[in-house]
């Protein structure tokens, strides 16, 4: 049971006996490590239900989107380490720790790195802009490269800077810790009805 705030809710996290003697081996105390793991399953849990909840038309229009931890349904975003920092209306900020197991030959972050988080992110800020019954596909992505990083956490922050009816256009940078520009990608998204968004 995680307590969060007002309220305790029961999340489960499976972990085997040699898992947590790893996590005993680098930590004085892996059952705080385990309770700020399930803190952020519970918060990206709400999160993503919040996003839901207004596609779905059953938000309050002034509702709050809470600011979930790891995108825990995205197999790739947890392959790749994808941390979401906030959630807003038409906007999303997503990090990550860039290390070696993410590199070119040589030391580099590879660039198909740098573009699955940046895509990722630009589509959870287009999600927010969706409403009942509505889904959503990329038809379209560019983006420019303008500097190499190497280990260092990266932050990918994407606006929504058009939302028309069918198409919406996405912008999203991604910077390192010390604020430095990595890669800026623009992305067009088609907003899917009826047949077409059902199951997406």
């Amino acid at each position: 049971m995680v307590d969060n705030g007002d309220e305790t809710r029961t999340v489960e996290l499976s972990l085997s006996a040699s898992e947590y003697d790893r996590l005993q081996a680098v930590s004085n105390d892996p059952d705080e490590i385990l309770e700020d793991a399930l803190r952020r399953e519970l918060r990206v849990r709400e999160g993503m239900a919040a996003v839901e909840a207004r596609r779905r038309g059953e938000a309050d229009d002034d509702f709050d989107l809470p600011s979930p931890g790891p995108p825990s349904d995205s197999p790739i975003g947890n392959l790749l380490g994808w941390e979401v920092e906030s959630l807003g209306d038409g906007e999303a900020v997503l990090s990550m720790e860039a290390t070696s197991r993410h590199a070119n030959r040589g030391g580099p972050v590879q660039g198909g790195v740098i573009t699955a988080l940046a895509d990722t992110t630009t589509a959870v800020a287009f999600m927010t802009t969706l409403e009942e019954g509505e889904s959503t596909t990329n038809i379209e992505l560019k983006i420019n490269f303008l500097r190499p990083v190497f280990e260092d956490r990266l932050e990918a922050t994407a606006t929504v800077v058009n939302r028309g009816r069918t198409l919406g256009l996405v912008q999203c940078d991604v910077q390192t810790s010390e604020g430095k520009l990595v890669a800026r990608l623009s992305t067009t998204y088609m907003v899917l009805r009826g047949d077409r968004a059902e199951g997406r």
